[in-house]
């Protein structure tokens, strides 16, 4: 009888902290800004896409396993990526994008020349040549209906074309 009772208290705790965990840490930890090194990926609640830099070139290009996913983006910034509440909160700090709409590329290989210029958040016509330094990457994919389910992990990428 005495193992009975323990086994029932102890699935009424393990139950708490389970519910305790899902519903009041969540909402607490998404009013506060990320910093994705400290996590596994830049968005929670999303499966890892996996992104390879190579770097030793004139100008960085991009693989991942192709997800065959509606909207894919990777974005290159000049400062640390800041999340609050799973969005990024410093668009500003964007230089770089390449998303599937672009129709240049393909997903999965991509080419610096592919993407576009980015401005104050704002996507350009024009692509100008990364210069030299640090910088912050990360890929993140939605699926047919725009739900964010994939991304990267944020990547410290320090450019250097003449290495």
């Amino acid at each position: 009888m005495s193992k009975l009772i323990i086994t029932s208290l102890f699935l009424a705790i393990s139950i708490s902290f389970i519910y305790g965990c899902s519903s009041g840490d969540s909402e607490t930890a998404s009013d506060n800004y990320y910093y994705p090194d400290t996590q596994n990926i830049l968005f929670f609640g999303t499966w890892e896409l996996n992104l390879e830099i190579t770097s030793n070139v004139s100008q960085p290009s991009f693989a991942w396993q192709a997800t065959g996913l509606k909207y894919v983006v990777i974005t290159v910034f000049d400062s640390k990526i800041n999340l609050k509440k799973n969005q990024i909160a410093n668009p500003e700090d964007a230089v770089w994008t390449w998303n599937t709409n672009m129709g240049r590329g393909r997903e999965g290989n991509i080419g610096f020349s592919d993407g576009r210029d980015m401005r104050l958040g704002v996507i350009q016509d024009t692509v100008t040549p990364l210069n030299p330094g640090v910088y912050y990457i990360s890929a993140w994919a939605y699926d047919d209906n725009y739900n964010l389910i994939r991304s990267s992990k944020e990547y410290r990428f320090e450019y250097n074309p003449s290495l």
